[in-house]
């Protein structure tokens, strides 16, 4: 059994999605349109995954899109708004800590000499720091984009101090909210009320890979920076992905049946996790917040002394998975930048692993990942040039 704890990154698909998503490819593959059987068949399923969707956020289901990726929604999301029409350039508003379906994008935009960013500092619990995000916004600022709940430490933040702190200091700018890790993680979804855009990529909770909701209030002027046919979506061009569509509202629906129960399983889980892992391994720390600010479904942890990468490799060998905020295995040898905004201590950025949960998440996994973390740490450690003489000679 192989014990799987990357579920930030992507789930399996659960068996009862395929089987919805199934009729869309071999019996049902037509395409959306008025006026025929065919047509009409599908738009109506697109419109009821629209209307799930929509429910769930509490928005209008006419403002949901559908993007076949969480990089393409993202990169829609932010450079979307900012064709102003003037030689002004556009001023935007992050953090220090997002993904880099976030960061990489402002980053980029902002080496071309696109767009203006400041990037708003956290604290050592990665949550936003509120006074900073007041005062980086201005009259001049055009976007404000950030996750509700950190891809890397589980940081759940404050989204209606957010929201009220852009809507009073620019009630111009547009606020766009990356809800992919709160999905299924909070219980209250209602992100449409507070934002402007609002992206979430069903992926992460055992739905069909990459399709991902776009919603864009009304009035929200939204142009590329993909371009093509706009017969389904004036948001995102091209042709719909039926199958993943129908698949998206199975999904959610799943989430959503006794949502309360998933997340105190997952909560059990992470905090088993945490506590017999820091209780049997000595010098590990804990990066992010405690209890009700964290995720229910994350974990990070460093392991002083020892390189991030070297404990997920050592941990491979045992069938489990986990992912690591080593430099080394970043392919730009970069230790993660979450880390480093929040503690500016590159060895315990190096040392990190993340272990992410879902609902389909088990003791046995647990188990089997404390059984085995303290003879991997005790012998890395035994072979570090960082470690003291102590871990040595055990």
């Amino acid at each position: 059994m192989r014990a799987y704890f990357d579920h930030c990154r992507s789930t399996f698909v659960d068996p009862r999605v395929l089987e919805e998503m199934r009729p869309w490819w071999t019996e049902k593959y037509w395409s959306p349109a008025p006026f025929t059987y065919t047509g009409t068949t599908v738009a109506e399923a697109v419109e009821e995954s629209q209307m799930a969707f929509a429910k769930l956020i509490k928005g209008k289901p006419e403002e949901v899109h559908f993007a076949p990726s969480h990089t393409v929604a993202n990169n829609i999301a932010i450079q979307g708004p900012l064709s102003t029409g003037t030689d002004e350039l556009p001023h935007v508003v992050t953090t220090a800590v997002e993904h880099g379906t976030i960061m990489d994008t402002v980053r980029h935009m902002e080496k071309l000499g696109l767009m203006r960013v400041t990037y708003v500092p956290v604290d050592k619990n990665g949550v936003v720091d509120l006074d900073a995000l007041r005062e980086a916004i201005t009259p001049q600022t055009s976007l404000v984009s950030l996750a509700t709940v950190n891809y890397m430490v589980g940081a759940i933040q404050p989204v209606d101090q957010i929201s009220s702190i852009v809507r009073e200091r620019n009630p111009r700018a547009v606020l766009h909210f990356d809800i992919t890790w709160s999905l299924g993680r909070t219980l209250d979804h209602s992100f449409a009320p507070l934002a402007d855009i609002v992206t979430a990529s069903v992926e992460r909770i055992h739905g069909p890979k990459g399709l991902t909701m776009l919603w864009v209030r009304k009035g929200v002027n939204v142009k590329g920076p993909i371009y093509g046919s706009q017969a389904y979506s004036r948001v995102v061009p091209g042709a719909l992905d039926v199958p993943a569509i129908v698949g998206a509202r199975k999904a959610l629906e799943l989430m959503l049946d006794d949502l309360p129960g998933k997340i105190q399983h997952m909560k059990r889980l992470r905090d088993r996790l945490i506590k017999e892992t820091m209780d049997a391994v000595p010098e590990t720390l804990l990066n992010g917040p405690e209890g009700d600010l964290r995720s229910p479904s994350n974990v990070c942890l460093t392991f002083r002394y020892i390189e991030g990468e070297s404990v997920q490799m050592y941990l491979d060998m045992e069938d489990i998975t986990v992912d690591t905020g080593s430099a080394c295995a970043n392919p730009f040898l970069e230790a993660n930048h979450t880390l480093l905004a929040m503690y500016g201590d590159y060895e315990r950025a190096h040392g990190a692993i993340r272990l992410s949960l879902s609902w389909a998440s088990t003791d046995e996994e647990v188990s089997k990942f404390v059984e085995v973390i303290p003879d991997i740490v005790a012998k890395l450690r035994k072979i570090s040039p960082l470690a003291p003489k102590e871990y040595k000679e055990r």
